[in-house]
């Protein structure tokens, strides 16, 4: 019997069974967030600078696209999910980054809650161009590229960060052991 680990007895390669399902584990965990058939597809040139100037040149091109929810408005049969672009990470979330190139309008088949697609939260969409849509921004006609998706996804919430704990002072330390004057016990009469 051979020891690999502590108390972890290796009969007949049970620790390289353990390594490979450790690994696979390890690297499912980064696991892209669009599926590699519709990533092979994407033009990677496009960038939505491009994309925003002339949608319509575009038209039947595959994109990646992520950015900010601002409104999600469910229509009969379908979706409407109008979104700030932000530039994407190496996991194809979208950075947290005040920068964007424009907004974009995605159609989704069925339904998408609008309280679960809600404003704020962070959003990558896969799916084809189908042109554009003029549509009043404020005072301004706005051309907004428009994306058929074919995969979604919703990024979790952050997390607010709990503050941290505060310990106190150490024994003998802090303004009342040692006095105003920092010489020594304060000593009360």
């Amino acid at each position: 019997m051979i020891w690999c680990m502590k108390s972890i007895p290796c009969r007949r390669g049970g620790c390289g069974v353990a390594s490979v399902v450790m690994m696979l584990f390890l690297v499912s965990s980064c696991a892209p967030v669009i599926s590699k058939q519709l990533r092979q597809q994407v033009d990677k040139s496009l960038s939505f600078g491009l994309l925003s100037a002339d949608p319509e040149n575009y038209k039947g091109k595959i994109v990646i696209l992520g950015g900010v929810i601002i409104q999600t408005t469910p229509k009969p049969g379908e979706t409407e999910v109008e979104i700030v672009q932000k530039n994407l990470d190496f996991f194809n979330e979208p950075e947290n980054e005040d920068k964007s190139d424009g907004r974009f309008l995605v159609r989704a088949d069925g339904f998408l809650d609008p309280e679960i697609y809600k404003k704020d939260r962070k959003i990558t969409v896969a799916g084809e161009v189908i042109g554009s849509e003029t549509r009043k921004l404020d005072e301004l006609d706005y051309r907004y590229p428009v994306v058929k998706a074919m995969e979604m996804k919703l990024w979790p919430k952050p997390r607010p960060m709990p503050p941290p704990y505060y310990w106190g002072y150490p024994y003998y330390w802090g303004p009342y052991y040692w006095g105003p004057w920092g010489t020594g016990p304060l000593l009360l009469p």
